[in-house]
């Protein structure tokens, strides 16, 4: 963010704002009521300066982050995983609308 705090925030540095405070939320950091209270300020926010602030005793964190590698991947049919064309094999008796077809 830049250094003069009384820079206009535009709608994307909102959004951007809301996107993290909704991760400290997600992880415990921030309860519900106040991640409300910081949700609605961050959009209601009209300078950088203001924006700084809702996030100022919270530990920074990359959007962009790679996910976690013991997360479980899609792999696709390829792999064996399945995928769209196997869909079916998850219903024991036809498909999804009971019919045998």
């Amino acid at each position: 963010m830049p250094a003069d705090p009384r820079i206009r925030a535009s709608d994307e540095d909102r959004d951007r704002v809301a996107a993290m405070l909704r991760e400290h939320h997600a992880v415990g950091r921030l309860t519900v009521e106040e991640f409300n209270e910081r949700l609605d300020k961050a959009y209601a926010a009209t300078t950088m300066g203001e924006l700084d602030e809702l996030l100022a005793d919270l530990p920074p964190i990359d959007l962009y982050r790679l996910p976690a590698a013991y997360l479980p991947r899609y792999r696709g049919p390829a792999a064996g995983g399945g995928g769209h064309g196997s869909l079916p094999s998850l219903w024991s008796d036809g498909d999804a609308t009971g019919s045998n077809g």
